[in-house]
């Protein structure tokens, strides 16, 4: 259960932090162990529920690319066997990325969710961790040539999978997904594009997965918090992707990852 003071807290962090990639699930995460004394297992469904609010900043930033993706499913579903054509390909993407991350990410959330004694210390340093490997992925990728554009049928496979880690809190969904596009040739704005889009479908099929089992009691506070990260979304958005694409957040990943890390060591 989360405070009127705590829903407003973290959920300023979420409408921040979705759009850098520092993982956004991780950052509220830390802030409710270390700040507000929730367990890990207690803090990670409401930083999945917090996605709801920005999921709906994403739908509206992005609300033309969504109007051209439905009004072509008409005429997608009629057209078996063509799936791979240009005009289809994205929305193909969208399906079967969203498929393989929910197939990865379901496990490893139920896995996540399931340590109900891990928290605190132990819990920072485990996402510190995942920080540093988010990080270490972005130096990778970083300065890869650029040539694709179009989601091919083995990207699908790979962004699919790498999105479904992105359900342990400090791998950050966007950091991977466009480290994985990057390592595949994308342009870097049409990898932060795509990103985005994929993480709108995913996160739908995450928020009613929780609802379904259960995880997450929706009262007058939590709706507070989604609210607020939509708000701060919203606002943040459009000046926060742009800072994305021209600052190296891969150091400051590991950075933090380390913080974290040593919080636990002494």
């Amino acid at each position: 259960m989360l405070t009127i003071y705590e829903a407003i807290v973290i959920g300023i962090v979420q409408g921040i932090t979705e759009w850098l990639p520092i993982s956004s699930e991780g950052m509220t995460t830390l802030v409710m162990i270390n700040v507000f004394g929730k367990t890990f297992a207690e803090a990670l469904p409401v930083s999945i529920w917090l996605h709801t609010g920005t999921l709906l900043s994403a739908a509206v930033y992005f609300r033309q690319d969504l109007r051209d993706i439905v009004s072509r499913i008409p005429e997608y579903t009629r057209s078996y066997g063509s799936w791979n054509q240009e005009n289809y390909a994205l929305i193909t993407f969208l399906i079967f990325s969203t498929l393989l991350t929910g197939v990865v990410g379901l496990p490893l959330f139920l896995f996540a969710t399931g340590l109900t004694d891990f928290s605190g210390r132990l819990a920072t340093a485990f996402i510190g961790v995942l920080l540093i490997f988010t990080g270490l992925l972005q130096m990778t990728a970083a300065g890869r040539a650029s040539k694709n554009s179009i989601p091919a049928s083995k990207d699908t496979m790979i962004l699919g999978i790498a999105q479904g880690f992105s359900a342990l809190p400090g791998i950050s969904r966007s950091g991977i997904t466009v480290s994985a596009l990057l390592l595949r040739n994308y342009n870097p704005s049409d990898a932060i594009k795509l990103s985005f889009l994929m993480s709108i479908p995913a996160v739908l099929a995450a928020e009613i997965g929780i609802a379904a089992m259960g995880m997450l009691v929706i009262d007058l506070n939590s709706i507070i918090a989604m609210f607020v990260a939509f708000v701060f979304g919203i606002i943040t958005i459009d000046a926060l992707i742009r800072i994305a694409k021209n600052f190296d957040f891969a150091k400051f990943c590991i950075f933090l990852g380390i913080i974290s890390v040593l919080a636990y060591l002494v």
